[in-house]
């Protein structure tokens, strides 16, 4: 009888240790390296795939400028603010949550303007190519090599979506002075704006937009640029 309970409590001991390897080695193969995805398309807008580096440009910039509010916030321990939640019905949220939202949305916006500008024959003036340049000289000043490395942006990159959203803002603005936005209640320029009601309503559902969760839902914001280890 002993024998038996012996036996049995081996049987018990070595199923648990294989359990907690197979645990172990199931957390290893799952984790989620973002370097290793960098050149996996995450957004899709209509037939143009956005890639994870790409948008490491969107990233970044809402990731800077969150992080000045979290900074504010509790300067000594930021990552209080990135985690703080807001209840406000169906839109409670995360602010790394609500800040991944942000960036996605204004990385189709770019893409849906930037596309219409292109079939409108719209460009940009010296000036607004000049500034573009100052633009993209004053990000990468602000990068350090531990945020170029991680978002895998490089100056090339960056000048290019700065350009597409230049010209997407362009588009943007042509489409205020051309469209009557009377019928909406917010300032035409909030309209138009990637949460705008007429964005949102008139716009937006004449897109195919297609994300890759798979991604995606492994991305936490306010640890990929800021408040790194």
């Amino acid at each position: 009888m002993k024998k038996s309970a012996g036996k049995a409590v081996a049987v018990i001991i070595i199923a648990s240790v294989f359990l907690i390897m197979f645990a172990f080695c199931g957390h290893i193969l799952s984790k989620f390296t973002y370097s290793d995805h960098l050149d996996e398309k995450v957004i899709t807008v209509d037939d143009k795939d956005i890639t994870l580096r790409e948008f490491g440009y969107y990233i970044y910039e809402v990731e800077a400028f969150v992080q000045n509010q979290a900074l504010l916030y509790d300067p000594e321990n930021p990552g209080l603010w990135w985690n703080t939640h807001f209840s406000a019905g169906m839109d409670s949220q995360f602010v790394c949550d609500y800040a991944k939202k942000v960036a996605i949305n204004m990385c189709i916006a770019d893409e849906i303007y930037y596309r219409q500008a292109l079939s409108q024959g719209l460009s940009l003036t010296s000036n607004e190519e000049a500034q573009v340049l100052d633009d993209v000289s004053n990000l990468i000043n602000n990068m350090d090599s531990r945020q170029l490395l991680s978002t895998g942006l490089d100056e090339k990159i960056i000048f290019d979506i700065s350009k597409k959203h230049a010209l997407a803002s362009k588009c943007a603005e042509k489409l205020v002075k051309d469209r009557n936005l009377a019928a909406f209640y917010e300032e035409p320029a909030r309209e138009v704006n990637w949460d705008g009601a007429y964005f949102q309503e008139q716009i937006l559902p004449e897109h195919t937009i297609r994300m890759n969760d798979s991604v995606l839902d492994k991305i936490t914001f306010g640890k990929i640029t800021v408040n790194l280890l």
